[in-house]
């Protein structure tokens, strides 16, 4: 069952109301966040995937199969090594939870893997989902999550105890590793074959609550889900009728009004981005706006 907005919303006030409502529909109480993902258009079937689950295009666009899951789950281990290897050397020092830092910062520098990025500011969010061109001809798409109540449905799912079992087991079957029997979330991470083999990584996602550990991370306001087996869980959570996870459509036609109503209110790709990569787009988002101004054509 929709809540909040009956269709795609053309003004900032509009994108707010949504919100608000959403808000109410959950009875969310005030101090607890909303989660906010922006999505440029609808990705069809590969819409809340994270990009090591986004199969590969043929030359005329058409999805390929995806690669086997074990198989994707061994490349981004082998991806996930190598960026620690050389992501070292751009960090002052790595920190007792390198593993899980390093995989944020992959993720954050756009590399594959299966963390989904949110936001707990609908702003940002919505920054997200419209920073292409402004005149785009796709609707965008601003996806609200009701975190708190995704996350106790994934605690009450029998993968979780499962999970704990596997993780326990396999810390008794490796006592020199020094690893923590009751850290289970760790399975989740990047896991060679012959690991997965013994401490599969579970099948639904996990919701992540980690320190901003960049100040790009903070910047966004960013949350993570990290997904586990099953590619296509969060859009079938979405498709739910008593979903945790709600649509905002944003008009195609209000792309260009709305980018500068963000950047009225302080949300521009610097902000959000705060390095020279950001500062240089945002010059860019400028320029391709300004281009076609008719009123600087005099």
């Amino acid at each position: 069952m929709a809540i909040g907005c009956a269709g795609p919303v053309t003004t900032l006030g509009d994108f707010i109301h949504c919100v608000s409502e959403m808000r109410k529909a959950w009875g969310l109480p005030k101090h607890r966040e909303l989660w906010f993902r922006g999505e440029s258009k609808n990705f069809e079937d590969t819409i809340l995937r994270p990009e090591l689950y986004r199969p590969a295009r043929d030359d005329n666009g058409r999805p390929l199969p995806l690669k086997p899951i074990s198989k994707l789950l061994a490349i981004e281990d082998n991806l996930h090594d190598e960026f620690m290897r050389n992501a070292v050397e751009h960090e002052k020092e790595s920190s007792e939870d390198w593993d899980w830092d390093s995989y944020f910062l992959m993720q954050h520098h756009e590399g594959p893997t299966r963390l989904l990025d949110w936001s707990d500011g609908a702003l940002i969010a919505l920054h997200f989902a419209l920073r292409n061109k402004s005149n785009d001809k796709h609707d965008a798409r601003v996806y609200v999550l009701e975190s708190y109540r995704l996350n106790e449905q994934l605690k009450a799912l029998p993968d979780k105890k499962l999970a704990e079992d596997a993780w326990r087991a396999y810390v008794e079957k490796h006592p020199n590793e020094g690893y923590d029997p009751g850290a289970w979330e760790d399975s989740y991470l990047p896991v060679s074959e012959e690991d997965f083999a013994e401490v599969p990584v579970p099948r639904p996602p996990m919701v992540l609550e980690f320190p901003h550990i960049t100040r790009r991370i903070a910047a966004q306001r960013s949350r993570f889900i990290v997904l586990g087996t099953e590619p296509n869980w969060m859009q079938d959570e979405f498709r739910k009728t008593d979903s945790t996870i709600q649509l905002i459509t944003v008009a195609a036609a209000a792309r260009a009004q709305l980018r500068q109503d963000l950047r009225d209110c302080g949300i521009t790709e610097s902000v959000i981005y705060p390095d020279l990569d950001g500062l240089g787009r945002e010059m860019k988002q400028l320029w391709e706006d300004r281009r076609v101004a008719p009123e600087e054509n005099a």
